[in-house]
């Protein structure tokens, strides 16, 4: 099944930011979004050293596997084509209605909006989905994400027993909740 063809805005000063559904025909801008992360940014989203998208990541993050999958992007315009500034991704866990959420956001676009924006859009959309919980993990000196977490009503679920060193947040999703 195709994801939606999902389409928001989001004016902040100085740009106009288009969030819509990410498709195969952006594996060029994920690729130059990821790689162009800094190291800490990429560290925070992937949890590891990472420099760049793996063929096969490539792949698996633009052709995602609706409804158990979705992403969403946040582009700029950039010349004649677009610039993406960040992405929001939701997976299923296998026969459940639980959903793993992951969000990164360009430095340069941090703090203006983007990362709420595409984590509301995406909540919507797992909701449509069937989702009815989402976690994530985060590592505990991500401050701007847990405080992100905290705006969004997720709480605190465990910390990963064997050395602490990932948060797992959690949250319910409600049909009736407002995401505007």
């Amino acid at each position: 099944m195709f994801p939606p063809n999902f389409k928001d805005t989001l004016e902040i000063p100085g740009a106009t930011v288009t969030i819509r559904t990410m498709q195969p025909e952006d594996r060029d801008i994920e690729h130059r979004f990821v790689r162009e992360l800094s190291e800490q940014s990429r560290y925070y989203r992937f949890h590891s050293a990472l420099k760049e998208l793996s063929p096969y990541m490539l792949e698996r993050f633009t052709h995602v596997n609706y409804p158990d999958e979705m992403a969403i992007i946040a582009t700029v315009p950039e010349g004649e084509g677009e610039r993406q500034i960040g992405v929001a991704r939701y997976a299923r866990k296998p026969g459940s209605d639980t959903a793993e959420i992951a969000v990164v956001v360009a430095d340069a676009w941090q703090g203006r909006g983007v990362g709420t924006c595409l984590l509301l859009n995406l909540r919507r959309l797992a909701t449509e989905a069937g989702i009815r919980h989402v976690e994530a993990s985060v590592l505990p000196d991500n401050r701007r994400m847990l405080g992100l977490a905290r705006e969004l009503g997720f709480s605190l679920k465990a910390l990963k027993p064997a050395d602490y060193s990932t948060i797992e947040l959690g949250k319910e999703l409600d049909d009736g909740e407002q995401v505007d």
